[in-house]
């Protein structure tokens, strides 16, 4: 009795190779859709991680007594005075005169914010901080409240690269205007931006700038104004 060896025929792999590959050409765009965007991970982290240091700030009597109602009114980080218990700006180690004398309430926000994040490499001036947490680079901007007094309606521009600002990392570019503080903004050529800004008000209250990024979070109405 003769024995027969069962084998796919030529033309049967190739339509096998065939099936594959168009299944692979329609499975593969949804699961790559399926994995989350290295981006919008990162502009997650970073916006969750400047809400909670803004609240911890904000609501920190030591350095940000309420003085809402005082004759020398404040309403929050337009506040350059130092006090005793605020350990970072004017506290045991600043002299009477330094605790008494309003400094640059920009310089105090900019000192007590990168105290509170994860970096060693902060250059902390009156105009412009610079600093690097995790791959992130980030850029505060803080002129609109560089001198003193009180100043209800002025902003902290925080600007973040989610991935770096080297060659390497690019497109390094963000929708909004504010993009120009560590790139670009981005042409309609360049996809998935990397650069977004946070806006926050003297009295704590978080935009976002970029609806990439607004998107990227999903932001909550309810703790985050819109534009």
């Amino acid at each position: 009795m003769k024995r027969f060896n069962k084998a796919f025929t030529l033309t049967e792999l190739l339509i096998a190779l065939g099936v594959i590959g168009i299944l692979c050409a329609i499975l593969l765009p949804v699961i790559f859709n399926l994995l989350p965007n290295q981006n919008t991970l990162m502009a997650k982290r970073a916006y969750y991680m400047v809400q909670t240091v803004v609240a911890e700030m904000i609501n920190d009597e030591a350095c940000y007594p309420d003085l809402t109602n005082a004759v020398d009114k404040r309403i929050g980080f337009d506040d350059g005075y130092g006090y005793a218990n605020c350990l970072l700006w004017g506290g045991e180690s600043a002299t009477a005169s330094y605790i008494e004398t309003e400094q640059n309430p920009s310089t105090k926000f900019a000192t007590l914010f990168t105290d509170k994040v994860e970096t060693s490499d902060a250059s902390v001036s009156g105009t412009e901080t610079t600093f690097t947490t995790k791959g992130m680079n980030w850029k505060i901007n803080t002129n609109a409240i560089n001198t003193k007094g009180y100043k209800p309606n002025a902003n902290i521009y925080i600007t973040v690269d989610v991935n770096g600002t080297g060659d390497k990392n690019r497109p390094n570019c963000g929708q909004s205007t504010y993009s120009t503080a560590l790139g670009t903004v981005c042409t309609e050529a360049q996809k998935n931006p990397d650069i977004f800004t946070m806006v926050v008000r003297t009295d704590g209250k978080i935009t976002i700038a970029d609806d990439w990024a607004k998107d990227a979070v999903s932001v909550n109405k309810d703790i985050t104004e819109e534009d």
